[in-house]
């Protein structure tokens, strides 16, 4: 049901201050995209301006979603199920206590590694960049956010130079050695693997 929502009746300014909370450092594309659907009629340059003053943190934000409320007229479903109206506010409490955006792990194995020098494309890129311009390239259904993720692509390999990545036995005089370049080319006398490791 759409229609105008007074602020000063009731909660509702209580349950309007809920979504400012949820909406505080999300992406801008993402608030857009709620605000289209809680102000169905509103303009739709009003609502980007809205969301880009929620994404930057700025302190005039919640005054101006106020502002949307006076002047346009609301999706009352979507406006209780963002507020989460219908739910206990005890319970809201305890499942959203942080509203910071969830933050996943992805592990992304390179395997080119052993042969990097051979591709052309590899050899103009670090790895680092290679792997965020391929993750950022994500999209996904939603037409008003084609990459949600934010994607931080940092080396995290430290690995010990001195160790058979065969058998993980540690490498010793026994064991055939070589150092070109910046990396530690060995034979393991142990498991006979051949292989290397980063000398830096």
């Amino acid at each position: 049901m759409i229609g105008k929502i007074d602020l000063n009746e009731g909660n509702n300014k209580e349950l309007a201050r809920r979504i400012v909370t949820r909406m505080l450092g999300q992406g801008e594309e993402e608030i857009i995209f709620v605000l289209s659907k809680l102000f169905p009629n509103s303009k739709v340059m009003r609502i980007r301006s809205t969301a880009v003053d929620f994404a930057a943190k700025r302190e005039n934000s919640e005054i101006e979603f106020f502002g949307l409320f006076e002047s346009d007229e609301v999706d009352n479903d979507i406006f209780i199920t963002i507020s989460s109206a219908n739910k206990d506010p005890q319970v809201i409490s305890l499942a959203r206590s942080s509203y910071e955006p969830t933050k996943f792990e992805l592990s992304i194995t390179c395997k080119r590694t052993p042969f990097k020098e051979f591709f052309e494309e590899c050899n103009e890129l670090l790895c680092e960049q290679c792997i965020e311009r391929r993750v950022n390239a994500f999209v996904t259904d939603n037409k008003f956010s084609k990459a949600p993720f934010v994607a931080k692509v940092e080396r995290v390999e430290k690995r010990r130079l001195d160790i058979c990545k065969g058998c993980g036995q540690m490498l010793g005089r026994k064991d055939e050695m070589n150092l070109q370049n910046e990396r530690l080319l060995y034979k393991c006398s142990y498991c006979g693997h051949k292989g290397w490791t980063k000398a830096k």
